[in-house]
């Protein structure tokens, strides 16, 4: 008696997701990883300003989706008709785990750094079974680093510390002797009261402004003091971060 093997369709290989980091400001500031990672990309997710503005990049003919701005978090909400968000994130949850388990390769693609302060980090949470693979990439503070053009800490005993501008309200330990400071959301007056419980009112503030759009960048060497008097009158992109503490304000 023979046996006769019945042919059984192939199950496709489980694709692969990508959280990549275009950088921040131009173009030209992609990595080469980045670069080959969204070439290969068969769904790539992106915000409508990133997808103008990467677009001679992404490979031809390739599925294009709206990322969102804060899907999957409590951003998307504020101020919106929570349901629209919800058919939103319906449809991108289903596409983006449709096409991986079909064998594809699915792309987001943000500015920035897609771990810290970025409008697409909650993929991470919503696709962590999917073991989405980030690609690191230029983020604003390398790019103000950069513009900035000096050492922040000069020996091993120096302290730094990042955070939001609302992060400094309540915070009561040592002041750290460089301090920097995302603005999303900012208020001088307020910031600058807090502030002053840590520093002098003599002490440098630079403000380090749209770093990493070439055409845009601008560096504003500052007191505590005079950042209080003339902060609401300058104009403020989204795209800055302030330093405070011991930044050489000659350079």
């Amino acid at each position: 008696m023979s046996t006769k093997t019945v042919p059984t369709t192939p199950t496709p290989t489980q694709g692969e997701m990508y959280l990549v980091s275009a950088g921040i400001g131009d173009a030209d500031n992609l990595t080469l990883k980045a670069l080959k990672t969204i070439q290969s990309a068969d769904l790539i997710l992106a915000m409508p300003f990133v997808e103008k503005q990467l677009a001679e990049h992404f490979p031809e003919g390739v599925e294009i989706l709206d990322a969102g701005h804060g899907l999957f978090t409590s951003l998307a909400r504020s101020g919106v008709d929570s349901s629209e968000i919800e058919k939103r994130e319906t449809h991108v949850r289903h596409r983006v785990r449709q096409a991986v388990s079909e064998g594809l390769c699915v792309v987001v693609v943000e500015f920035g750094d897609p771990t810290l302060f970025g409008p697409q980090v909650g993929y991470l949470g919503e696709f962590h079974d999917l073991n989405p693979v980030i690609i690191p990439g230029i983020s604003s503070f390398n790019a103000a680093n950069a513009l900035l053009a000096q050492p922040l800490l000069h020996s091993s005993s120096q302290r730094l510390m990042m955070t939001t501008a609302g992060g400094i309200k309540d915070y009561t330990g040592i002041p750290p002797d460089v301090l920097v400071l995302f603005t999303m959301r900012l208020n001088v007056e307020e910031l600058c009261s807090n502030l002053l419980k840590l520093y002098t009112s003599d002490t440098p503030l630079v403000l380090v402004l749209s770093a990493g759009f070439n055409k845009h960048e601008r560096v504003i060497h500052l007191t505590l003091e005079s950042f209080r008097e003339q902060g609401e009158e300058l104009e403020i992109p989204w795209a800055c971060l302030i330093y405070v503490g011991a930044i050489d304000v000659d350079r």
